[in-house]
Protein backbone atom coordinates (compact mmCIF):
# COMPACT_ATOMS: atom_id res chain seq x y z
CA UNK A 1 0.00 0.00 0.00
CA UNK A 2 1.14 3.44 -0.63
CA UNK A 3 -0.87 4.82 2.15
CA UNK A 4 -2.01 3.62 5.80
CA UNK A 5 -5.93 4.31 4.87
CA UNK A 6 -6.31 0.46 4.60
CA UNK A 7 -9.93 1.82 2.52
CA UNK A 8 -8.35 3.41 -0.32
CA UNK A 9 -5.58 2.42 -2.88
CA UNK A 10 -3.11 4.58 -5.29
CA UNK A 11 -2.85 4.24 -8.49
CA UNK A 12 0.39 2.63 -8.65
CA UNK A 13 -1.05 -0.73 -6.10
CA UNK A 14 -4.15 -0.87 -8.49
CA UNK A 15 -2.19 -1.05 -11.47
CA UNK A 16 -0.12 -3.83 -10.12
CA UNK A 17 -2.78 -5.55 -8.67
CA UNK A 18 -5.03 -5.53 -11.54
CA UNK A 19 -2.29 -5.26 -14.47
CA UNK A 20 -4.39 -2.46 -15.89
CA UNK A 21 -1.25 0.47 -16.33
CA UNK A 22 -1.32 3.59 -15.13
CA UNK A 23 -2.08 5.31 -18.57
CA UNK A 24 -5.06 3.26 -18.83
CA UNK A 25 -6.79 4.04 -15.52
CA UNK A 26 -5.53 8.02 -16.60
CA UNK A 27 -7.69 7.00 -19.68
CA UNK A 28 -10.44 6.43 -17.94
CA UNK A 29 -10.73 9.09 -16.23
CA UNK A 30 -9.80 11.21 -19.21
CA UNK A 31 -13.21 9.63 -20.45
CA UNK A 32 -15.33 10.33 -17.67
CA UNK A 33 -15.39 6.45 -16.23
CA UNK A 34 -13.51 6.78 -12.88
CA UNK A 35 -13.36 9.86 -10.55
CA UNK A 36 -10.87 8.64 -7.76
CA UNK A 37 -10.79 10.91 -4.75
CA UNK A 38 -7.38 13.10 -4.62
CA UNK A 39 -5.54 13.33 -1.25
CA UNK A 40 -3.72 16.17 0.41
CA UNK A 41 -1.09 16.02 -1.91
CA UNK A 42 -3.40 15.63 -5.16
CA UNK A 43 -2.73 12.02 -5.61
CA UNK A 44 -5.44 9.66 -6.98
CA UNK A 45 -7.11 7.11 -4.19
CA UNK A 46 -9.43 4.64 -5.62
CA UNK A 47 -11.81 3.19 -2.88
CA UNK A 48 -14.19 -0.14 -2.91
CA UNK A 49 -16.25 1.76 -5.37
CA UNK A 50 -13.36 2.73 -7.61
CA UNK A 51 -12.74 -0.92 -7.53
CA UNK A 52 -15.97 -1.80 -8.67
CA UNK A 53 -16.41 0.52 -11.57
CA UNK A 54 -12.85 -0.74 -13.00
CA UNK A 55 -14.08 -4.04 -12.67
CA UNK A 56 -17.43 -3.57 -15.06
CA UNK A 57 -15.06 -1.05 -17.43
CA UNK A 58 -12.48 -4.04 -17.99
CA UNK A 59 -14.89 -6.69 -18.35
CA UNK A 60 -17.36 -4.79 -20.93
CA UNK A 61 -14.54 -3.76 -23.03
CA UNK A 62 -13.41 -7.89 -22.43
CA UNK A 63 -16.84 -9.09 -23.84
CA UNK A 64 -16.32 -6.84 -26.80
CA UNK A 65 -18.04 -3.49 -25.86
CA UNK A 66 -16.26 -0.75 -27.45
CA UNK A 67 -14.85 1.86 -25.16
CA UNK A 68 -17.44 4.99 -26.79
CA UNK A 69 -20.21 2.15 -25.49
CA UNK A 70 -19.07 1.58 -21.87
CA UNK A 71 -21.29 2.80 -19.28
CA UNK A 72 -20.56 0.93 -16.00
CA UNK A 73 -23.74 2.16 -14.40
CA UNK A 74 -25.54 0.38 -17.04
CA UNK A 75 -25.41 -2.80 -16.37
CA UNK A 76 -25.89 -5.10 -13.09
CA UNK A 77 -22.52 -5.98 -11.18
CA UNK A 78 -24.01 -9.79 -10.90
CA UNK A 79 -25.08 -9.78 -14.50
CA UNK A 80 -21.40 -9.17 -15.14
CA UNK A 81 -19.97 -11.67 -12.98
CA UNK A 82 -22.46 -14.00 -14.70
CA UNK A 83 -21.17 -13.27 -18.08
CA UNK A 84 -17.22 -13.88 -16.82
CA UNK A 85 -18.49 -17.08 -15.46
CA UNK A 86 -19.73 -17.84 -18.68
CA UNK A 87 -16.66 -16.65 -20.89
CA UNK A 88 -14.24 -18.52 -18.19
CA UNK A 89 -16.36 -21.75 -18.32
CA UNK A 90 -16.37 -21.28 -22.39
CA UNK A 91 -12.69 -20.80 -22.27
CA UNK A 92 -12.24 -24.00 -19.96
CA UNK A 93 -14.37 -26.43 -21.82
CA UNK A 94 -11.86 -25.88 -25.23
CA UNK A 95 -8.87 -26.42 -22.91
CA UNK A 96 -10.32 -29.42 -21.52
CA UNK A 97 -11.08 -30.71 -24.91
CA UNK A 98 -7.66 -29.73 -25.94
CA UNK A 99 -6.30 -31.48 -23.33
CA UNK A 100 -8.33 -34.81 -23.67
CA UNK A 101 -6.83 -34.55 -27.58
CA UNK A 102 -3.35 -34.63 -25.94
CA UNK A 103 -4.22 -37.40 -23.28
CA UNK A 104 -5.46 -39.42 -25.84
CA UNK A 105 -2.35 -38.94 -28.08
CA UNK A 106 0.29 -39.66 -24.83
CA UNK A 107 -2.23 -43.06 -24.45
CA UNK A 108 -1.43 -44.57 -28.39
CA UNK A 109 2.55 -43.62 -27.90
CA UNK A 110 2.92 -44.92 -24.60
CA UNK A 111 1.40 -48.19 -26.33
CA UNK A 112 4.05 -47.91 -28.88
CA UNK A 113 1.16 -47.05 -31.43
CA UNK A 114 1.75 -43.66 -34.14
CA UNK A 115 -0.97 -41.23 -33.66
CA UNK A 116 -2.98 -40.79 -36.72
CA UNK A 117 -3.50 -38.49 -39.02
CA UNK A 118 -6.82 -36.90 -37.65
CA UNK A 119 -5.32 -36.84 -34.08
CA UNK A 120 -2.36 -34.92 -35.33
CA UNK A 121 -4.58 -32.80 -37.03
CA UNK A 122 -6.88 -31.80 -33.61
CA UNK A 123 -3.26 -31.35 -32.11
CA UNK A 124 -2.18 -28.52 -34.57
CA UNK A 125 -5.79 -26.96 -33.73
CA UNK A 126 -5.03 -26.60 -30.29
CA UNK A 127 -1.77 -24.76 -30.57
CA UNK A 128 -1.72 -21.10 -31.00
CA UNK A 129 -0.35 -19.96 -34.14
CA UNK A 130 3.17 -18.30 -35.19
CA UNK A 131 1.29 -15.38 -36.76
CA UNK A 132 1.27 -11.81 -34.75
CA UNK A 133 -1.95 -11.16 -33.51
CA UNK A 134 -3.56 -7.67 -34.45
CA UNK A 135 -5.05 -6.37 -31.49
CA UNK A 136 -5.06 -2.30 -31.83
CA UNK A 137 -5.42 -0.36 -34.37
CA UNK A 138 -3.70 3.46 -34.32
CA UNK A 139 -3.81 5.89 -36.76
CA UNK A 140 -1.35 9.08 -36.78
CA UNK A 141 -1.67 12.08 -38.29
CA UNK A 142 1.20 15.23 -38.10
CA UNK A 143 0.24 18.31 -36.75
CA UNK A 144 2.09 21.69 -36.42
CA UNK A 145 -0.20 22.61 -32.92
CA UNK A 146 -0.87 19.74 -31.15
CA UNK A 147 -2.84 21.29 -28.30
CA UNK A 148 -4.70 23.27 -31.18
CA UNK A 149 -5.37 20.21 -33.11
CA UNK A 150 -6.74 18.47 -29.83
CA UNK A 151 -8.80 21.45 -29.54
CA UNK A 152 -10.70 21.38 -32.89
CA UNK A 153 -10.60 17.65 -33.07
CA UNK A 154 -12.62 17.05 -29.82
CA UNK A 155 -14.75 20.60 -29.63
CA UNK A 156 -15.69 20.63 -33.85
CA UNK A 157 -15.80 17.33 -34.72
CA UNK A 158 -16.88 15.84 -31.89
CA UNK A 159 -14.38 12.99 -30.91
CA UNK A 160 -13.50 11.89 -27.73
CA UNK A 161 -10.09 13.66 -25.78
CA UNK A 162 -7.46 11.66 -24.89
CA UNK A 163 -4.28 12.71 -23.64
CA UNK A 164 -1.62 15.49 -24.23
CA UNK A 165 1.75 15.46 -23.80
CA UNK A 166 3.66 18.23 -22.95
CA UNK A 167 7.77 19.45 -23.29
CA UNK A 168 7.11 22.54 -20.96
CA UNK A 169 4.78 24.51 -22.68
CA UNK A 170 4.74 22.80 -26.27
CA UNK A 171 2.48 19.82 -27.27
CA UNK A 172 4.91 16.60 -28.65
CA UNK A 173 1.71 14.21 -28.33
CA UNK A 174 -1.79 13.80 -28.31
CA UNK A 175 -4.04 11.48 -28.66
CA UNK A 176 -8.01 11.46 -29.43
CA UNK A 177 -11.04 8.65 -29.71
CA UNK A 178 -13.01 7.56 -32.55
CA UNK A 179 -15.22 4.65 -31.37
CA UNK A 180 -13.11 2.46 -30.63
CA UNK A 181 -9.67 3.43 -32.84
CA UNK A 182 -7.25 5.91 -31.54
CA UNK A 183 -5.52 8.86 -33.26
CA UNK A 184 -2.27 9.86 -32.49
CA UNK A 185 -1.10 13.65 -32.80
CA UNK A 186 2.12 13.45 -33.74
CA UNK A 187 4.67 17.05 -34.09
CA UNK A 188 5.97 17.63 -37.20
CA UNK A 189 9.23 15.00 -37.87
CA UNK A 190 11.19 16.31 -40.87
CA UNK A 191 13.84 14.27 -40.10
CA UNK A 192 11.58 11.19 -41.00
CA UNK A 193 9.83 13.12 -43.74
CA UNK A 194 6.91 13.71 -41.32
CA UNK A 195 5.03 16.68 -41.74
CA UNK A 196 2.08 18.34 -41.82
CA UNK A 197 -0.38 19.67 -44.91
CA UNK A 198 0.49 23.02 -43.99
CA UNK A 199 4.14 22.33 -44.83
CA UNK A 200 3.53 20.99 -47.93
CA UNK A 201 0.41 21.98 -49.12
CA UNK A 202 -1.14 18.61 -50.20
CA UNK A 203 -2.72 15.84 -48.15
CA UNK A 204 -1.47 12.46 -48.54
CA UNK A 205 -3.71 10.43 -45.81
CA UNK A 206 -7.24 11.16 -44.72
CA UNK A 207 -9.47 9.56 -42.11
CA UNK A 208 -13.03 8.03 -42.53
CA UNK A 209 -15.57 7.42 -39.73
CA UNK A 210 -18.67 5.95 -39.11
CA UNK A 211 -21.40 8.07 -37.25
CA UNK A 212 -24.79 6.53 -36.52
CA UNK A 213 -26.26 9.69 -38.23
CA UNK A 214 -24.01 12.05 -41.15
CA UNK A 215 -26.58 14.51 -41.59
CA UNK A 216 -26.87 15.40 -37.99
CA UNK A 217 -23.49 15.33 -37.82
CA UNK A 218 -23.02 17.61 -40.83
CA UNK A 219 -25.23 19.88 -39.48
CA UNK A 220 -23.85 20.38 -36.07
CA UNK A 221 -19.79 20.70 -37.33
CA UNK A 222 -21.15 23.42 -40.25
CA UNK A 223 -22.86 25.26 -37.81
CA UNK A 224 -19.22 26.42 -36.16
CA UNK A 225 -17.86 27.28 -39.99
CA UNK A 226 -15.41 24.30 -40.44
CA UNK A 227 -14.11 23.98 -43.98
CA UNK A 228 -16.98 21.37 -45.60
CA UNK A 229 -14.94 19.99 -48.59
CA UNK A 230 -18.81 18.48 -49.74
CA UNK A 231 -22.02 18.25 -47.83
CA UNK A 232 -23.93 15.19 -47.09
CA UNK A 233 -23.80 12.79 -50.20
CA UNK A 234 -24.79 9.28 -51.04
CA UNK A 235 -22.40 7.49 -52.64
CA UNK A 236 -22.02 4.10 -55.12
CA UNK A 237 -19.46 2.47 -52.55
CA UNK A 238 -22.44 2.27 -49.91
CA UNK A 239 -22.38 5.06 -47.49
CA UNK A 240 -23.63 8.76 -47.12
CA UNK A 241 -20.92 10.83 -46.94
CA UNK A 242 -19.66 14.06 -46.34
CA UNK A 243 -15.74 15.52 -45.65
CA UNK A 244 -14.25 18.48 -44.09
CA UNK A 245 -10.72 19.76 -43.50
CA UNK A 246 -9.66 20.57 -40.24
CA UNK A 247 -7.29 24.22 -39.66
CA UNK A 248 -4.03 22.39 -40.59
CA UNK A 249 -5.27 20.62 -43.75
CA UNK A 250 -5.92 17.09 -42.58
CA UNK A 251 -9.22 15.62 -44.52
CA UNK A 252 -12.39 13.95 -42.21
CA UNK A 253 -14.81 12.33 -43.86
CA UNK A 254 -18.22 10.81 -42.03
CA UNK A 255 -20.20 8.51 -43.25
CA UNK A 256 -23.39 6.70 -42.50
CA UNK A 257 -23.77 3.14 -44.51
CA UNK A 258 -26.90 2.85 -46.55
CA UNK A 259 -29.58 0.53 -46.62
CA UNK A 260 -28.91 0.00 -50.18
CA UNK A 261 -25.97 0.72 -52.22
CA UNK A 262 -26.69 3.64 -54.92
CA UNK A 263 -26.75 2.47 -58.27
CA UNK A 264 -23.84 3.35 -60.46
Amino acid sequence: MNSTDPTTWGIGDVARRTGVTERTLRYYEELGLLAPARDGGGRRRYSGGDLDRLYRIRLLRELGTPVADVDPEAVDLQYLTRRHLAELDDRMGKLARVRERVRAVEDRLLQGARPNDDALLDLLSGLATDEPAVTRRTTLLVYRDIAAAHSYLVDVLGLAPGSIEYDGDTAVHGEIHAGDGVVWLHREAPEHRMVSPLTTGTVTASLAILVDDVDAHHARVAATGAAVDYEPTDMPYGVREYSVRDPEGHLWSFQTPLAEPVAS
